[in-house]
């Protein structure tokens, strides 16, 4: 594609799409976009905030009773208690930024988004509800959320 791209995504920092697990209930289970980013800095090598971003509107208190765990492990063939917790955080009842189609926070600090060590890169998220605290509604893996340029037509 040539030319500008206009999206409301964050674009540098990571991503991870997130869909249901295979045994979820279909009903009560959400695909989405984590993105981990800094406003304003997309070529950051760490990230200051986590916008998640619902397939579909989602009722800003379903958001916010939503509970991240960002685990030691990136394996998916694993239960995911049993790939340690690296990192986790919480949806406030009140977020910072909430609209119908995305709920943002700032980070407590921030995540460096690198590969091993203390970066988050290919590590798994899970995403779970807080009102069922073991209710698993959706995991994915880490990966770069590449910026990408503007290529000029030919």
């Amino acid at each position: 594609m040539c030319g500008p791209e206009f999206t409301s995504k964050p674009r540098g920092g990571a991503l991870a799409a997130l869909s249901s697990p295979i045994d979820a209930d279909r009903l009560r289970s959400i695909c989405a976009d984590l993105a981990f980013h800094t406003p304003g800095h997309p070529e950051s090598n760490e990230a200051t905030h986590a916008r998640l971003t619902p397939d579909a509107e989602y009722d800003s208190s379903i958001l916010s009773d939503l509970h991240i765990v960002i685990h030691s492990s990136g394996d998916l063939s694993r239960k995911p208690e049993e790939c340690g917790t690296f990192q986790q955080f919480r949806f406030p009842a009140a977020p910072t930024s909430c609209n119908k189609s995305f709920v943002e926070l700032p980070l407590d600090k921030p995540l460096s988004l690198e590969v091993g060590n203390d970066g988050i890169i290919g590590r798994r998220v899970s995403l779970y509800s807080r009102s069922v605290p073991s209710r698993l509604v959706a995991e994915g893996i880490v990966g770069f959320n590449f910026l990408s340029r503007a290529q000029p037509c030919l």
